[in-house]
């Protein structure tokens, strides 16, 4: 299932794109570049996997190459913001994929779009739960297989279990760069 969400981000554009180009985890190779556009891929040696990147002045785009879920990060105002097409346990899992620190709880953002609730606007916290019940649904009304637990049923992130007030979300892993 697909969803749409945005949400504020600490980092700012400036240290996203130094991230992208100068990062320990992955080879960065510049593609193009134009007089506004700079379009490079970024590559995991480890799991021979690659991202494209397209950086404007003012906004990211980031599509992984697995699941092509992508990544817009731009300007908002003052503000810079993330916005996440894709599924909802991919939000924030990818191994190739630039510091984004939510300002607030990302359970209170607004999925704006999704294959399950269509354009109803409602917050993560809220789709989660959703997502939650149909696969519980699913697992208990069809073939026996479908009710082994893989552990890319959940995020560790955006998790599952910790759709419930008061629970703490993980800490996502520390990403360094140069």
């Amino acid at each position: 299932m697909k969803m749409k969400i945005q949400f504020e981000i600490k980092e700012k554009l400036p240290e996203i794109i130094d991230e992208i180009m100068h990062s320990d985890k992955w080879q960065t190779k510049v593609v193009e570049k134009t007089g506004s556009l700079e379009r490079v891929t970024i590559k995991d040696q480890t799991y021979d996997s690659t991202a494209c990147i397209e950086i404007w002045k003012h906004e990211i785009h980031i599509r992984t190459a697995w699941s092509n879920y992508t990544y817009r990060i731009f300007m908002r105002g003052n503000s810079v913001w993330c916005e996440y097409i894709g599924a909802y346990r991919g939000l924030l899992e990818q191994n190739l994929l630039p510091t984004f620190t939510p300002k607030m709880n990302i359970l209170d953002s607004e999925v704006t779009e999704s294959s399950l609730t269509g354009n109803k606007r409602e917050t993560l916290r809220t789709y989660g739960s959703e997502n939650l019940k149909l696969k519980n649904f699913r697992r208990g009304n069809f073939k026996e297989e479908y009710n082994i637990a893989s552990p890319q049923d959940h995020p560790t992130i955006v998790y599952d279990e910790y759709i419930k007030e008061g629970m703490p979300i993980p800490a996502p892993e520390k990403k360094t760069y140069k």
